[in-house]
C-alpha cells in the first residue's frame, strides 16, 4: 500500500496550453506523454462507492494496472489517500490479488468478485514532469481528454500535483507559483467521483448553506482553529463545485464561507494577534467586494487572485503560521481545552445579538445589524459541535430565520431572545 498525497486543479483549455510554458523553468528529472485508458468497476448496488473506494484497470501501451483507492482523507485542502496498485497481465480485473486486509470485515470476496462490472471509463492523454522543487520530488500532470459512462461523456481538463518525495508544505509552495496561470481552480472530485455521478445522472441533493461542526473530544484551543479552518475550507470547496453545477444560490454561500473565514480569525483574534493575520483579511476583502456583484462562476472562480487566497489559507494551516507571532500567554491558551473556549465565546456571541437586538428595530435598523447577526450564526455553527444537534439548531435556526426574515421581523425578534442558551445545560453533551 502507497499513500498518494496530492492537489487537484482543474484547468481551462487555455491554461494547460499556458502551463507547459509556466514549467519550463523548473528542474525536471523526467518528462513524457501517456496515453491512459481506464476502467472502473463496481456492483450494480454501488458496493465499493458504499465502502468509499474506487476500482479501476488502467491501460497504457501493453502495460495494465489494477488500483484500488479509498476515500482518504483531507488534511489542510491537500488530499491523503491510501491506493494499493497491482501490475495486470493482461486487462481482466483480478481483485485475488490484493491482499484480503484491504476489504472491510465481513466481506464476501467471492460474491463481490461475481458482482463486479465495468460501469464507465476514463480516456485523456498525460503529460509527465517530475520535478525537484525544494527539498521535495514531486510529478505534475497534465491530463485532457474525456469521462464516458454509457450515453453520456464529460471532459477532462485537469493539473495534478502528486508528492513523491520530500514535504507536502513544497508541494503547496510550487501550486502557489503556478497558480499565476489564469484559468486554474482547486478540484475536489476524482475521475471516479465524476464518473459516478454522470453513470448516475442524477439532480444534485438541495444544498445545505451551512453546517456544525462536530471536532473531535477533548482537543485544545489550537487544535480548535485548526478544525474550524477545514470546516469552513470545505465548505467553500462544496460550493463553489455546485456553483459550477448551475446553482445560483451556491454564490452567496461561497461568501458566506468567506465571512466565516474573516469569523474564525475574529473569534481567535484574542489569541492571535492581526498582524498574524493581516495577509489573509486583506486578500478577503478584495475578493469579498468582488463576490458581492453578480458574476459567473467561469469569470470569478478562474481569477488567479481567488486561487491565491485559497492556498495562501492552506500554507497558513499547514504552517502554523499564527505560531510565530504568539507570546508564552498565548501559547497557554492555545494549549487550554476548545470546549471550554467555545462556551465561553458562544456566551459573548449571545451578549452582543442581546445588545443589537433587545429592542425593537426599524427596517433600517435591521439592515444595519445583518452583518453583526450572520457572523454571530457562523460563530455558533462552527463552536456548537460539543452539543447534540436537536438542542443546538433550534437555536441557529432561530436565529437564521432573523437574518433572512419572513413574516413579522419584531415577532422573530422575540422569539429569538427568549431561546435559553443551549451550551450552559450540561445534560445536552454529545
Amino acid at each position: 500500500m502507497t499513500v498518494e498525497i496530492e492537489l487537484k486543479f482543474v484547468a481551462t483549455p487555455a491554461a494547460l496550453a499556458a502551463l507547459p510554458e509556466a514549467l519550463s523553468g523548473l528542474k525536471v528529472q523526467h518528462n513524457e506523454t501517456l496515453n491512459l485508458i481506464n476502467v472502473y468497476y463496481d456492483t450494480d448496488a454501488g458496493l465499493l462507492r458504499s465502502y468509499r473506494f474506487g476500482l479501476r484497470v488502467r491501460g497504457c501501451n501493453d502495460n495494465h494496472e489494477m488500483t484500488l483507492k479509498s476515500g482518504g482523507k483531507v488534511v489542510n485542502g491537500i488530499v491523503h489517500r491510501p491506493e494499493y496498485n497491482i501490475p495486470l497481465p493482461d486487462s481482466d480485473l483480478n481483485i485475488d490479488l490484493f491482499p484480503p486486509d484491504v476489504w472491510p470485515q465481513g466481506t464476501d470476496i467471492s460474491a463481490l468478485k461475481s458482482a463486479l462490472k465495468p460501469l464507465f471509463t476514463t480516456n485523456f492523454q498525460r503529460q509527465i514532469w517530475l520535478v525537484n522543487y525544494q527539498q521535495s520530488q514531486i510529478e505534475i500532470a497534465l491530463d485532457h481528454g474525456s469521462i464516458s459512462a454509457g450515453e453520456q461523456t464529460e471532459g477532462i481538463g485537469e493539473l495534478e500535483l502528486e508528492l513523491k518525495q520530500g514535504n507536502a508544505a513544497d508541494m503547496l509552495a510550487l501550486a502557489q507559483q503556478l497558480a499565476t496561470v489564469e484559468g486554474l481552480r482547486l478540484g475536489s472530485q476524482s475521475k471516479a467521483a465524476r464518473g459516478y455521478r454522470l453513470l448516475s445522472g442524477a439532480v444534485p441533493d438541495e444544498l445545505t448553506e451551512m453546517s456544525v461542526l462536530v471536532p473531535p473530544a477533548k482537543i485544545t484551543v489550537e487544535q480548535g482553529l485548526e478544525a474550524c479552518l477545514e470546516w469552513a475550507l470545505s465548505q467553500w470547496q462544496e460550493y463553489e463545485e455546485r456553483w459550477f453545477e448551475g446553482n445560483t444560490k451556491a454564490q452567496k454561500l461561497i461568501l458566506r464561507s468567506l465571512t466565516a473565514i474573516r469569523q474564525i480569525l475574529t473569534v481567535f483574534g484574542g489569541i492571535i494577534p492581526r498582524k498574524a493575520t493581516a495577509p489573509l483579511r486583506e486578500r478577503l476583502s478584495e475578493l469579498e467586494e468582488l463576490l458581492g456583484t453578480k458574476c459567473s462562476a467561469d469569470a470569478f472562480c478562474y481569477r488567479p487572485d481567488y486561487l491565491q487566497l485559497k492556498l495562501a489559507l492552506m500554507a497558513w494551516m499547514m504552517n502554523k503560521g499564527w505560531r510565530m507571532f504568539v507570546d508564552n500567554k498565548s501559547k497557554d491558551k492555545l494549549s487550554g481545552s476548545f470546549k471550554r473556549f467555545a462556551d465561553v465565546t458562544m456566551s459573548r456571541c449571545l451578549s452582543e445579538l442581546k445588545e443589537s437586538f433587545t429592542k425593537p428595530l426599524t427596517s433600517d435598523g435591521y439592515s444595519d445589524r445583518q452583518v453583526r447577526l450572520e457572523k454571530q450564526i457562523i460563530s455558533f455553527y462552527m463552536l456548537a459541535g460539543a452539543y447534540e444537534q436537536s438542542h443546538s439548531l433550534p437555536f441557529i435556526h432561530g436565529w437564521l430565520r432573523l437574518l433572512e426574515p419572513q413574516g413579522d421581523r419584531d415577532a422573530l425578534r422575540r422569539a429569538a431572545l427568549e431561546q435559553p442558551p443551549f451550551w450552559l445545560n450540561s445534560g445536552q453533551h454529545i
